[in-house]
Formats: C-alpha cells, sequence, structure tokens
C-alpha cells in the first residue's frame, strides 16, 4: 500500500489569520500581530499537517471543536528561552538581601519557603532558585528549606523541566563550583547531565494558564518569578495575569520581573524593592 502523500498547507487568508490571533487571546493571552504571517505559519504549519489538514480554515475549525487541539495551539504559538542563572543579578539579590529577611525568626514560620517558577520553560529558572537557597542551608546562613512550584501552559516543557536533563551547553552559565554541589554527569552518555535528586525531590511541575487562571489553584507562594512573559500580552491580559499572580504571592513576598519589563500601571501593595524586583506589603 502506497504511503499518504503529505500536502504543505495553503497559505493564510486574512478571515484566517483574525480567527487564529482572536483564539491566541483567548485561549493563551497573547497578542499576535497580524502581519506576521510567516510567524504564523512557521508554528502552526506542522499541526495542520499533524491533523491531515490542507487549510488554515480547516485548523480554525477543528480549533473551535477540539479541545485538545487546543492545548496543541497554545504550545506551538509559545516560545521557550532560558538559561540557568539568567539575569544572575536578581539571584545574587536574593543571596544577599532577599532571602536572608525570610530567614528571620518567625517570617516563615517552621513551613517551607515556596518558590513559583511562573513561566518555568524547561525548569533551569526554577532550579537555579533551589540551588541558592541550598548553598545558603550548606554554609549554615539559614534553615530555610525551599520548594519550587513550576508552571507553563506547554506539556513538553514542562515534562523536560521534570526529567531535570540538560546537556553541556545548557550548564555553561552554572559557576563550576555549583555545577559540582548540583548536577550528576551521565555514566553513558557525555556531555549530558542531571540536577541531583536533592533539588529533585523540592520541585513539582504543572500545567497552568496565566491569563485564565487555569491550574493555579492552591499556588501560595513567597517569591514569584515572573520574567519575561508580559511582553506577549496586551494591557488588559497583563493586568489579568498581574491580578491572578498577586493573590497567589504571601504578603511581604517577592515578586521578580524581567529586567526588560515594567509595570506600566503597578498595582496596590507592591512596592519597588529595586527595578524589576517589588515587595507586596499590606494596604
Amino acid at each position: 500500500m502506497p504511503l499518504p502523500t503529505l500536502h504543505e498547507p495553503s497559505g493564510l487568508r486574512l478571515a484566517d489569520i483574525k480567527q487564529i490571533a482572536s483564539m491566541a487571546r483567548s485561549v493563551v493571552g497573547i497578542s499576535i500581530d497580524e502581519r506576521k504571517t510567516d510567524f504564523l505559519t512557521g508554528r502552526l504549519g506542522r499541526r495542520l499537517i499533524a491533523n491531515g489538514l490542507e487549510t488554515y480554515a480547516e485548523y480554525c475549525s477543528l480549533l473551535q471543536a477540539n479541545p485538545v487541539e487546543r492545548v496543541h495551539f497554545a504550545e506551538a504559538l509559545t516560545t521557550h528561552t532560558t538559561n540557568f542563572f539568567r539575569e544572575n543579578s536578581q539571584y545574587e539579590w536574593l543571596k544577599d538581601e532577599g532571602l536572608p529577611t525570610f530567614a528571620a525568626p518567625g517570617r516563615v514560620g517552621g513551613r517551607d519557603l515556596v518558590i513559583w517558577s511562573a513561566a518555568c520553560s524547561t525548569g533551569q529558572e526554577g532550579y537555579s532558585a533551589l540551588m541558592v537557597v541550598q548553598q545558603g542551608r550548606d554554609h549554615g546562613s539559614w534553615q530555610l528549606m525551599p520548594r519550587l512550584i513550576g508552571t507553563d501552559i506547554s506539556r513538553p516543557v514542562i515534562k523536560r523541566a521534570e526529567t531535570a536533563i540538560y546537556g553541556k551547553q545548557e550548564i555553561e552559565s552554572i559557576p563550576p563550583e555549583v555545577r559540582r554541589r548540583f548536577l550528576m554527569s551521565s555514566k553513558t552518555a557525555e556531555g549530558i547531565y542531571r540536577i541531583v535528586p536533592e533539588l529533585r525531590s523540592r520541585a513539582s511541575w504543572r500545567r497552568a494558564n496565566l491569563a485564565t487562571g487555569e491550574g493555579l489553584d492552591s499556588i501560595k507562594a513567597d517569591i514569584v518569578f515572573l520574567r519575561n512573559v508580559l511582553i506577549y500580552f496586551d494591557d488588559e491580559i497583563r493586568a489579568r495575569v498581574i491580578e491572578n499572580v498577586m493573590s497567589r504571592l504571601r504578603h511581604g513576598g517577592i515578586l521578580m520581573m524581567g529586567h526588560t519589563e515594567t509595570l506600566r500601571t503597578r498595582p496596590d501593595g507592591l512596592e519597588v524593592v529595586r527595578p524589576s524586583i517589588y515587595r507586596k506589603v499590606a494596604l
């Protein structure tokens, strides 16, 4: 029996673009520049082929009818760029100023210090934070016991974060002494490393949507990383994301933003500690 022929999807029509942009906003919360047709065809063309479709009009109909495909749609449109100790000055601030305040008597009260990596991608951001806290424990600086919650809209990146396996190039930004403490090298594959069980056991991962609040139930965090995320949203969705995060940040908790991001309208109860670092205060 001959193999079926895979046809390249036909070009995007204006009506398709508008429908896809509307769906992106409602499903993912992101705003799409409708002029960037190359972006859309590059991200979604494979989804048409995977579903045996030949037109974007057919794909739009599938999105309307199939919630499973809407998950794939969200994953195809989102970008996941990260590395260990990215924007390292924030980790240095945590070590020198942020974490000592949480270690003060009565501050955490015997419970875990909860760190939330709100758009966790493949896990490097959250594991970096766990390394910083554990280094302080190793040195006797504090007795804080960290717990990491990582959320992302993409299931594949969450799965990767959960496995905690990284290649040689991915770990280059980790200082050598930190690598020796928190990474295990593969015995069977050169240049492959895994986060030590001590840290993996302190991390949990789940799919969540920051714009809709789906998957955010039960989260109460002391430190939240919300970095390089808001740039993808319009003002309305951005405000909704901030509210969803703020409502899950404990009083006195710390919010970390990307260095290139600004809060156009700073919510009540959020004070600036330094550029890109905020603290939630009682009103």
